[in-house]
């Protein structure tokens, strides 16, 4: 059986992305002639279409189906905001909230209808390895596939997508470290791991205190919720000199916790890793004066640092 998250598995992807990010820049240029030089939106035009397209290709998801992940993923990210404001939003938008929970609907309906078909008819994808997973000689239940395939979709797509727009605005905002990697573009590994950094595309995780414990002078009792704020740690000047500095060259930037720690560390890190190296290495040898013109449009989220719109000039 394939393992979908091992570095073999990784570089037979890489041609794949290689060739998508290539179509999307094509794209990005093709929009920045139709608007004669004007700012166009960076996160519509490639960031949130490349972590979907490698996901896909990943799960399996036919051709046909890729536009309905797109239009759910979206949903699915306005969760916490219908949740935390439900009349605020049915004021904004009245018909939000039906287009919300239809969607919601056929987002599961298809998990059902997919999950059954990988069942009859297993292919060489991971839908079918969620599929034909086993806990105690039973195969899972629905809801733990859809928890599966959609957790795996949701966190690969969200995380990396405001890390490839978090990474372009910080080399407009530090141009010298820009400047050093158009000059040395070997410094582009060491660079997206201080991106990372400094990025934190998740803002926290929330755990349950098994036992007693006391952490610095901090005491913890058992049942109590622990919050994590991953861009405090990612910015601890007693770990990180200079935290709120980007520089290429920080030779810790690595023990950053965007991807988690431990037993808890992402399972998808290469995937992303790959796919944001790929990335900056042809943004930057086919547009080295792109650039972020400051304005951008924050998505209403304390769980992830959602860029939903990056203006970008290529020259």
């Amino acid at each position: 059986q394939k393992d979908f998250f091992i570095p073999k598995y990784v570089g037979t992807l890489r041609e794949k992305v290689s060739a998508k990010i290539d179509r999307l820049l094509d794209d990005v240029e093709a929009a920045s002639k139709a608007s004669g030089g004007n700012p166009v939106d960076f996160v519509k035009l490639f960031s949130e279409q490349l972590p979907l397209y490698t996901l896909c290709e990943m799960l399996g998801v036919d051709e046909a189906d890729r536009p309905k992940i797109v239009r759910w993923m979206h949903y699915l990210e306005m969760a916490q905001q219908v949740t935390a404001a439900p009349w605020a939003t049915f004021k904004s938008d009245p018909l939000f909230l039906p287009r919300y929970v239809k969607n919601v609907k056929e987002m599961f309906a298809y998990g059902e209808r997919v999950m059954a078909d990988r069942r009859a008819n297993p292919r060489d994808d991971l839908l079918t390895v969620i599929a034909q997973a086993q806990l105690e000689g039973k195969l899972l239940p629905q809801e733990y596939l859809d928890g599966s395939w959609l957790l795996i979709i949701f966190a690969g797509n969200d995380t990396t997508r405001n890390s490839l727009s978090g990474t372009l605005r910080l080399l407009t905002q530090f141009p010298e470290q820009k400047q050093r990697l158009l000059d040395e573009p070997a410094l582009i590994t060491p660079m997206l791991q201080e991106a990372l950094r400094l990025v934190s595309p998740v803002i926290h995780m929330r755990r349950t205190a098994i036992e007693d414990t006391q952490i610095g002078q901090q005491k913890i009792a058992k049942d109590e919720k622990v919050v994590f704020w991953f861009g405090a740690a990612n910015r601890d000047p007693e770990i990180f000199t200079d935290p709120d500095t980007f520089d290429i060259t920080r030779t810790n930037a690595a023990k950053h916790f965007a991807f988690g720690h431990g037993p808890h560390k992402c399972l998808g890190s290469r995937i992303a890793n790959m796919q944001l190296r790929l990335a900056y290495e042809k943004i930057l040898d086919r547009f080295p004066d792109i650039h972020w013109t400051g304005q951008q449009t924050l998505a209403p989220s304390n769980f992830v640092h959602g860029i939903s719109s990056l203006d970008i000039k290529l020259r």
